[in-house]
């Protein structure tokens, strides 16, 4: 029997979204975690996150102050490629700052950090700084602080993930909603040799029981 064409391409293309990683560019690294996940989704390419300052920052970006740069990481890389993974209704799964790529063997380094507001923000510590300098330019105008300039850009729709430039000069940030308030971490993936894979945010959880996926995996030692 001989499928029709048009019913094995989307059988094909359903049988990608079961993973996320069809295609040449897919990476041991995000094959690990879509089945460690056991959710059904498919990854987003956004772009490389260039990181002029060396370091990383991490947090909820609605606090009103600096709480997001709070933790700030020095990474050897000058740029690292950002993936989001969303289910079929477009809530996001996880965030993955990609590095070398390789399968995950171990954890390293983590930022911790709370979630008030359903959202997170990452980006080059210059462009963290940038949001909290807007915040201060506009409270002392009378406007309302940064997160009275972000709550309209989040409440635009109830699942993104999305660069966002920052005024005045639109340094680029990161943000993504979460879905839910509460703890969440950024945690330093390694491959076999002790390099750097890439770094998870990890959202929703393996689907079997919500671990966090970085928790099935031993500390570097």
């Amino acid at each position: 029997m001989r499928w029709p064409a048009r019913l094995l391409v989307a059988l094909l293309a359903l049988g990608a979204a079961g993973t996320g990683n069809a295609g040449p560019d897919a990476t041991p690294a995000r094959d690990w975690i879509a089945q460690a996940s056991g959710r059904p989704g498919a990854w987003t390419d956004h772009g490389l996150l260039e990181l002029p300052s060396g370091m990383l920052f991490v947090g909820d970006p609605t606090w009103g102050d600096d709480y997001h740069i709070r933790d700030p990481r020095r990474l050897a890389t000058a740029a690292l490629r950002v993936f989001s993974r969303s289910d079929e209704q477009g809530r996001n799964l996880a965030l993955w700052l990609e590095a070398a790529g390789g399968e995950p063997k171990a954890t390293g380094e983590r930022i911790e950090f709370g979630v008030d507001a359903a959202t997170v923000a990452l980006g080059d510590l210059e462009g963290g700084r940038a949001l909290v300098a807007w915040g201060e330019s506009r409270l002392e105008k009378g406007l309302g602080d940064s997160f009275d300039w972000l709550s309209p850009i989040l409440q635009e729709k109830m699942n993104f993930a999305r660069w966002l430039p920052i005024p005045p000069d639109d340094r680029p940030i990161f943000i993504a909603s979460t879905g839910m308030d509460g703890g969440l971490a950024a945690v330093w993936l390694l491959d076999e040799r002790g390099s750097l894979s890439g770094i998870l945010i990890d959202i929703a959880g393996r689907a079997s029981d919500g671990q966090y996926l970085d928790t099935l995996l031993p500390a570097a030692q």
